[in-house]
């Protein structure tokens, strides 16, 4: 082993870190500014955190999957094997399938190979029918004989996501002068609200990099530099179908094409039709102008029990809790509008161990310098943390809302 010398870096030894703080900063966030500038990541102290063990930050995504199967070739009355059933992979003995044009129910006796089965057909009420090509089989459960063996396993396929830590850093400093100086602001000292500038600094820093930000390595200095990958990104790599342009005026329908991939799959069960939607300005606009004029949708203003206020845009799909976000409404999007409609439970900060949101202060003590003497005062913010999203599935981004319609 040979001698190295600077700045101890993370892809060099492993080096045990500094304790968690006890406290979360996304919550002070969500708690003191409920309707401030950086409203997800505010929430995520209310969907839970997790932990990265390095910079080199993977996760994984699991969506529920229903199988639906299409016929790519016909079948008599009296055909049992089904030589052309598509993909048989999570298809196992005992499942039943339906016939969503002819009603019949067939019963999987055996799997023979990637694209054959043998069935009992009719299972059920209705006798068995001709098959045709674009026949649609959606699986209706399983159906086992009394006494029977264990079934085959099956489970769920996973995608890993890789991703990094992302280092976010903020100050704040005030001569002794200016700190034994009077607020303009009565009641507050000019500390509090330079701390106070810090934070939304700083929680407004993440919250742009939680919704805009690509992942990278960057290792071409003498320290690594890293970056998370952001929520748009995310969508548009592992959920592409879920991302679009809406047209030049959009109605109901439309919008309902737009955002109902969204609702098909869901993290959190026992909220299944609920989600949250970031619009700017135009998008707000647009949005009302749609359940205004097509009658199909209920508006309602609302807050939460902590004090965030939104819209309630409730259709027949579920509901999407519509927040306008500033961030959003800095973008110059020109005269059109968009909404990140977000699984809230699906979003999730990984904190580097005790790197979830570092306070630290300097001339604090006795004549108020700080350690190199100067005449001062200040303190610092430092956060570590990768973004998981979960289930990209279960979120959408629609752009390009300009007119509603009904």
């Amino acid at each position: 082993m040979g001698l190295q010398s600077g700045l101890f870096a993370a892809n060099s030894a492993a080096g045990k870190p500094a304790g968690l703080n006890a406290r979360s900063f996304a919550g002070q966030m969500l708690r003191r500014f409920p309707n401030g500038s950086a409203p997800m990541f505010a929430l995520t102290s209310q969907s839970g955190k997790s932990k990265a063990k390095a910079s080199t930050h993977g996760y994984f995504s699991k969506t529920m999957t229903f199988l639906v199967v299409t016929t790519t070739a016909t079948q008599l009355i009296g055909d049992t094997t089904f030589a052309a059933w598509p993909s048989t992979p999570g298809i196992t003995v005992g499942m039943l399938f339906w016939n969503a044009r002819t009603y019949e129910v067939i019963r999987i006796t055996a799997v023979n190979s990637l694209v054959s089965v043998t069935c009992t057909r009719g299972f059920g009420r209705v006798a068995a029918a001709a098959v045709n090509i674009g026949d649609k089989w959606v699986q209706a459960g399983t159906a086992f004989e009394e006494g029977s063996n264990r079934p085959t396993a099956r489970r769920l396929d996973t995608q890993y996501i890789p991703n990094y830590t992302q280092i976010f850093r903020n100050a704040w400093a005030l001569t002794a002068t200016a700190r034994a100086s009077y607020t303009e602001m009565p009641g507050v000292s000019n500390i509090a609200e330079n701390k106070n500038d810090c934070a939304m600094f700083h929680s407004v820093d993440i919250e742009s990099a939680m919704i805009f930000s690509q992942p990278k390595m960057d290792v071409s200095g003498a320290t690594p530099i890293h970056a998370t990958q952001g929520i748009m990104d995310a969508m548009r790599q592992y959920a592409a179908a879920n991302v679009n342009a809406a047209a030049a005026t959009t109605n109901f329908d439309q919008l309902v094409a737009l955002v109902e991939p969204a609702f098909l799959y869901s993290t959190n069960l026992g909220n299944a039709k609920n989600r949250m939607g970031f619009c700017d300005a135009v998008g707000m606009r647009v949005l009302n102008a749609i359940g205004r004029k097509s009658g199909q949708v209920q508006m309602t203003t609302k807050e939460t029990r902590f004090g965030m206020r939104y819209t309630e845009f409730a259709f027949y799909k579920g509901t999407i809790d519509l927040v306008e976000h500033p961030i959003l409404n800095g973008l110059s999007y020109a005269a059109t509008g968009m909404m990140m409609v977000m699984d809230m439970p699906a979003l999730k900060l990984a904190y580097m161990d005790g790197r979830d949101t570092i306070h630290e202060n300097y001339g604090v003590a006795g004549n108020g310098r700080n350690d190199s003497g100067q005449d001062s005062q200040g303190g610092s913010l430092l956060s570590e943390l990768a973004v998981e999203l979960i289930n990209p599935a279960a979120c959408a981004l629609v752009t390009g809302l300009t007119l509603g319609a009904a």
